[in-house]
């Protein structure tokens, strides 16, 4: 599915004139095209209208970091917008997308003018702020199952979480190995909570799975 600028939370409401003076280049890549790169100029608000994309740094070892996988509609690395920054993170196209190119200076005009978007925007850097808080405490505090199971949890609102990434995209999310994220999803699949599947993991015994997300942490 293709959205559009309205579809965006932070726009949401805003008139055609208003979103048509905002001034946005449209373009399609395939997956794997890398959409911005850390420490890049953020001179545009990059807008997801289809497709996935994943976000990620690298560490001084050479150890990428997932901070985030995002699906359309979303617009992604504002913060580096509103403080006239460099890109924070490395987007990448999981699957082709179709994205936008906002100016700076045209979405900043809107911020300023229009209460209702500013006061969206907040809202939304700050739930990414408490996102981001969440992961640290689960990743310097909680053992591997915790982590799997919560982020499941937080998925499952069908039933069926993908496995975009595969067994290793979910464990660079949560900050553990491809090995341990196994050995914690074939323990789950054997107390009948989920079972595995090609690509995804299926959710038997949501009550169970979430109680699992709220042991505390034995072991690093």
């Amino acid at each position: 599915m293709t959205y559009t600028l309205a579809d965006l939370p932070m726009f949401g409401g805003l008139g055609e004139e208003r979103l048509r003076g905002l001034a946005a280049r449209r373009r399609r890549y395939p997956a794997g095209q890398v959409l911005c790169t850390e420490g890049d100029p953020a001179d545009q608000l990059i807008v997801l209208l289809a497709g996935r994309i994943r976000a990620a740094r690298v560490s001084a070892e050479g150890r990428e970091v997932v901070l985030a996988v995002e699906e359309a509609p979303v617009a992604f690395d504002k913060t580096a917008l509103l403080v006239d920054g460099p890109h924070r993170a490395t987007c990448t196209a999981l699957t082709a997308v179709e994205v936008a190119y906002l100016p700076r200076a045209a979405v900043l005009e809107v911020v300023g003018a229009e209460p209702s978007v500013a006061a969206r925007l907040l809202r939304t850097l700050a739930t990414t702020v408490r996102d981001l808080d969440e992961r640290l405490l689960d990743a310097s505090v909680r053992d591997v199952p915790s982590r799997v199971a919560t982020w499941l949890v937080r998925r499952c609102a069908t039933g069926r979480v993908p496995l975009h990434g595969g067994q290793a995209g979910l464990g660079a999310e949560i900050g553990a190995t491809r090995v341990s994220v196994n050995r914690a999803l074939r323990a789950f699949e054997r107390r009948g909570l989920i079972e595995i599947g090609t690509g995804e993991v299926i959710v038997l015994d949501h009550p169970a799975l979430a109680r699992a997300a709220a042991l505390p942490a034995t072991t690093p």
